[in-house]
């Protein structure tokens, strides 16, 4: 199970889709799960959160988003059971970073994931990038940014935590760097050979 991550704008989805497609290529079909997810009720409620429609303190916010990979475990484990490559656009990863930076406490977080089976991914990908960077980006991207997009301070305290959960291999097997300031293709293809070691390819 690889993990694609960072702070907003890092590129996860992007890379997410171009390791999907060249796994593909290798005639290996990956499962990409995406969050939030659109796709449910959870994830669309987290998205009116992101566009200010509704307001969540801290702790209503780790459940919500704790929520939408619970309810994925199952289908995972499936997948994982059967030998497919699984494929995560952020996961529990990104709760720990924005979450905790706002006051959640690190420990309950972690005790709460084994509790309700939140699986640990093989290999974490971070994309590293400075907040200064991933502002731009958006703002190239569209007009206006969401509550966390457009809190520079914030994008600046989870880079950190981002960078402190994965020199301590957080809720990981393994975390890889990756330097998410390059061209979409060489982070693609950093980020494609690494998965190629992991899996012998």
């Amino acid at each position: 199970m690889f993990v694609i991550d960072g702070c907003d704008g890092a590129g996860g989805e992007t890379q997410s889709k171009l390791l999907k497609s060249k796994l593909e290529a290798m005639g290996i079909m990956p499962v990409l799960f995406r969050y939030p997810d659109a796709e449910t009720d959870i994830g669309r409620i987290v998205y009116e959160f992101l566009e200010r429609r509704r307001e969540f303190d801290v702790r209503m916010q780790f459940l919500l988003y704790s929520l939408d990979f619970i309810k994925d475990t199952g289908r995972i484990r499936k997948y994982l059971a059967e030998g497919r490559v699984v494929i995560c656009d952020r996961y529990f990863t990104s709760t720990l970073a924005y979450q905790t930076v706002q006051g959640f406490d690190m420990n309950y977080a972690l005790e709460f994931a084994e509790r309700f089976g939140i699986i640990k991914p093989d290999v974490v990908f971070l994309l590293k990038i400075k907040p200064e960077t991933v502002a731009a980006r958006k703002l190239k991207e569209k007009t206006s940014l969401d509550r966390f997009e457009s809190d520079l301070e914030l994008q600046k305290r989870v880079a950190r935590k981002f960078e402190e959960l994965a020199r301590k291999n957080v809720f990981a097997k393994k975390w890889v760097v990756i330097d998410a300031e390059q061209n979409i293709e060489k982070v693609s293809n950093d980020i494609f050979e690494r998965v190629r070691e992991e899996l012998k390819l």
